[in-house]
Parts: structure tokens; C-alpha cells; sequence
């Protein structure tokens, strides 16, 4: 029988704590990447940061190994920056095609020069964005429900009724009900590193 949950992930990173660098970022991958890599959800950003470490050279050099087995992409938003964290949109292509082909989502990302429904177009043009200012509308990649993205994008001084893993300007039961789909993917890849389990194992689908 699984012990109480509570704690789960906080247990998870001080286990992580003075562990080599490949180690470190994989875990970090495989723990808060969960909600993509178990197609929750169609992307998840990552910015995987260990002091000074080039954390960026280290997925760089192992990002695909880890995720091409289970059927998930990534592009680096910041390879051209000097900054050595690694800021990793990682992706399920079939997920992440109908979340930009959304009405609203596609009508507001072809006004910011997107290529709907071009996938890879819009991550080249995501990226491009992102070395000019912060992208807000990848709320719609990381597939946020395009009214609050839109809401945010508008009005972002504008008060949220909830906050969790974005801000949320309308349905907030059905946010509730995504937030702990997500929390239980994390928690559960937590519980099975902790405990042995192999990284791609204990995302499986």
C-alpha cells in the first residue's frame, strides 16, 4: 500500500539533491514533464536550472534519448541565449496540432504571424518570438483553455478567479479538474523514481 502522497515531490527533490547532473535534469524531466509525457496535455515548459551547471549542453546531449522512445518532442527556446538553464517545451505533435487548430487559438496566433496549422512553423515561430519578449500566447501551446489565454493576453492586470498552473478567467471547475490530473501525473512519477522505478517506466502511458 502507497503512503500518503503528501510530500510526494518535495521528498522527490531533496533526493535529487547532490545528484550528477544527467541524473538531476532527466529526474526533473521525467517528474514535472509527467502531464505531457502521459498525454495529458499537449506541451509543458521546463526551465531546468542547477547553478552554474550547463544544464543546456546536458539535454542538449541527452534530451532525445530520454524522450524519443516515448513518442514526445522538444524544441530549446533558448539556444541561442547565453544563459546555461535549459528552457525545454517539450511536445505530443498530435495533441499540440489540435490545441493551435482552435478557433480562437488559431485566429489570435495568425494575427501574431503564426503558420497554423503548420506545427513545426509555430515553434520556429514561437522561438522567435521568445528571443524578442516573453510569447504569452504560448498559453495556447501548453494547452490552456484558449478564453483564459486570451483574458490574460488582453487584460493581464485583469483579477483571475483561481491561479494553479495558469491563471483562470472562467471555467473554474473544469481548471480544478485539470490541475489534479496534472498534480496526480507529478506525483505519481515521483512516488516511482523515488522507489526504483526507471525513468521512461514510470510515465508510461
Amino acid at each position: 500500500m502507497k503512503p500518503r502522497r503528501r510530500g510526494i515531490i518535495q521528498n522527490f527533490m531533496e533526493s535529487l539533491r547532490g545528484a550528477e547532473l544527467k541524473e538531476y535534469v532527466r529526474g526533473i524531466l521525467f517528474c514535472f514533464g509527467a502531464p505531457t509525457i502521459k498525454g495529458l496535455k499537449a506541451a509543458t515548459l521546463l526551465n531546468i536550472r542547477r547553478g552554474s551547471e550547463d544544464v543546456r549542453a546536458m539535454w542538449t546531449a541527452h534530451g532525445s534519448e530520454w524522450l524519443d522512445p516515448l513518442g514526445v518532442d522538444w524544441i530549446l527556446l533558448n539556444e541561442e541565449t547565453d544563459s546555461r538553464n535549459a528552457l525545454a517545451l517539450i511536445y505530443r505533435r498530435d495533441i499540440l496540432e489540435r490545441a493551435l487548430m482552435d478557433e480562437n487559438a488559431a485566429r489570435v496566433l495568425s494575427l501574431l504571424d503564426y503558420p497554423v496549422p503548420d506545427v513545426e512553423g509555430c515553434l520556429r515561430r514561437l522561438r522567435v518570438r521568445y528571443r524578442q519578449e516573453f510569447p504569452h500566447e504560448i498559453g495556447f501551446f501548453l494547452d490552456y483553455p484558449p478564453d483564459d489565454v486570451m483574458c490574460f493576453m488582453e487584460h493581464p492586470e485583469a483579477k483571475c478567479r483561481m491561479a494553479g498552473y495558469w491563471k483562470v478567467y472562467g471555467d473554474v471547475k473544469k481548471a480544478r479538474c485539470a490541475f489534479r490530473r496534472y498534480r496526480c501525473a507529478e506525483r505519481e512519477a515521483a512516488w516511482s523514481l523515488l522507489n526504483g522505478t526507471p525513468c521512461g517506466s514510470a510515465v508510461n502511458l
